[in-house]
């Protein structure tokens, strides 16, 4: 094989260097480097006007001696001349705040806490001077902004739809069921303190793990009652679009799936109805469940 180019002289570094953009300043930065101009000019003004009347003293000195020229070119006003310089250097060095980058970061790494606590995310430092004034933010439906949490708000039982689907609307029997199945067909470990909940996990899975929750079901002990008497687990596949858990409960062998409803119901013959007793499904059922999926 013969190397013909490398680096940006090959056809990938060519097209790499295309790409790079040289990135605009905030306008923080511009204000900062505006200050620093200013800052700088202001220093060099006070150190030529400090040097200059410190120069003034010296030959008011040599004058006042009547002897000028002798008294110039003494060593006292050679170490003289040395400190005025020294002087007007230090007030240009001491001008430059040489600590103002850094409290700059520091102010922004506070504000990136202070929107993280109002559920504002920023990856970039720069960023908060620009999303921290943001009254309105619009965006196109790829980029919706979100709390990134799912919630359970419609629940299908007996042919009919349950709003705001808990304990109190869901029967016993048919809560029992639907939390064993999503508890042991998820990994997902999302905390609850009180009304609220951190998702950790997949999100639609913390969803239905909340809903159990509401029903009184507490994930981490049914995994735990049922750890010994798993048989199989069937991970999720995207043929499938399911995942299933065979379970030995009671002298039988149980399967939990879940997964997409049109793949699962293919392998279905009954369900629960509103009391949690199985019924047969018939051409009625599949025809209203496939109008609430539409």
């Amino acid at each position: 094989m013969i190397v013909l180019a490398v680096g940006e002289h090959s056809q990938y570094g060519i097209l790499k260097k295309t790409l790079v953009q040289e990135e605009d300043e905030t306008p923080l930065q511009t204000k900062l480097s505006v200050l620093a101009d200013q800052i700088g000019k202001v220093g060099m003004f006070s150190a030529a006007i400090t040097f200059i009347a410190m120069l003034g003293h010296i030959l008011h000195g040599a004058w006042a001696s009547g002897n000028i020229v002798g008294t110039l070119l003494t060593l006292d006003t050679v170490l003289q001349l040395v400190d005025a310089f020294i002087i007007s250097v230090s007030i240009i060095v001491v001008a430059v705040p040489e600590g103002l980058p850094l409290s700059v970061t520091i102010a922004l790494a506070y504000s990136v806490g202070k929107m993280k606590d109002e559920n504002n995310l920023v990856r970039f430092l720069q960023a908060c001077e620009t999303m921290g004034g943001a009254d309105n933010i619009c965006s196109d439906k790829t980029g919706t902004l979100t709390l990134n949490k799912m919630t359970v708000t419609k629940f299908f039982l007996c042919e009919n739809t349950i709003d705001n689907p808990g304990k109190s609307n869901i029967n016993e029997k048919v809560a029992e069921r639907f939390s064993i199945g999503v508890a042991i067909n998820s990994s997902a470990n999302p905390k609850f303190e009180g009304d609220t909940i951190d998702q950790i996990g997949n999100k639609t899975d913390c969803a239905l793990l909340h809903l159990a929750h509401k029903c009184g079901y507490n994930y981490r002990q049914i995994r735990k009652d049922f750890s010994n008497d798993i048989v199989k687990v069937v991970p999720f596949s995207s043929d499938t679009k399911s995942m299933s858990t065979v379970l030995r409960e009671k002298g039988k062998v149980v399967v939990y799936c879940k997964g997409a409803p049109d793949f699962v119901m293919k392998n279905c013959t009954s369900y629960l109805d509103a009391s949690g007793s199985p019924v047969k499904i018939n051409d009625a059922f599949k025809n209203t469940l496939q109008g609430k999926l539409k």
